[in-house]
C-alpha cells in the first residue's frame, strides 16, 4: 500500500471512532428508588409521575402522597381496586398487588416517590416494610381510599 493511502486510511478510521464518541451532555444520575421506580411503576404511572387518564392516576401533584408511608406501602403489597379520586379527578382502575418487590426496594420506590412528588422525603425502611408485609399477610386487595383508611386505623 502506497504511503499516501495509508495517512488516507488512518484518517478516515479517525474520524469514523470520533464519530462513535459521547454524543453531549452526560446522563444525570439516577435518584435512589428511581430505577426500581422505573422498573415496576413507570409503566402506568410514566416515568414523570404524570399518570396515563382515564385508568392510572399520576403520582405528581397527588395527595395520596400525603399519606402515611405505611399507607403507601400496604397501596403497594396489597393493590387497589375501585374508584378513586385524585388530584379532582375520578379514576376506575386497577393496581395489582406487587408483593413480589423486596422490602428495601419498596421503601426505595415510595421514598423516591415522595421526594420527588410530594412535599416531602419520607424516610420508610426495608424493617418498616417487613413489619407491614407480615402484618397484611393474608389481607386481600384495598377496595377503594375508603377500605384503606379503615386499614390504617387498624395499624400501630
Amino acid at each position: 500500500m502506497k504511503p499516501h493511502c495509508k495517512h488516507s486510511l488512518l484518517l478516515v478510521l479517525l474520524v469514523l471512532l470520533a464519530a462513535c464518541g459521547d454524543s453531549g451532555e452526560p446522563e444525570a444520575p439516577l435518584a435512589e428508588g428511581e430505577r426500581p421506580y422505573l422498573r415496576h411503576c413507570a409503566s402506568c404511572h410514566g416515568p414523570e409521575g404524570q399518570g396515563r387518564a382515564p385508568t392510572f392516576p399520576p403520582l405528581a401533584g397527588s395527595e395520596w402522597l400525603e399519606l402515611p408511608p405505611r399507607a403507601l406501602a400496604a397501596i403497594v403489597l396489597l393493590g387497589l381496586r375501585g374508584e378513586i379520586e385524585v388530584a379532582g379527578r375520578r379514576y376506575n382502575g386497577f393496581m395489582p398487588s406487587l408483593q413480589h418487590i423486596g422490602d428495601a426496594e419498596l421503601a426505595d420506590i415510595v421514598n423516591f416517590s415522595t421526594s420527588r412528588w410530594a412535599s416531602g422525603a419520607t424516610a420508610l425502611t426495608a424493617g418498616d416494610v417487613a413489619g407491614l408485609r407480615t402484618r397484611l399477610a393474608g389481607r386481600g386487595m384495598l377496595e377503594g381510599r375508603e377500605d384503606l383508611e379503615r386499614l390504617l386505623e387498624t395499624l400501630p
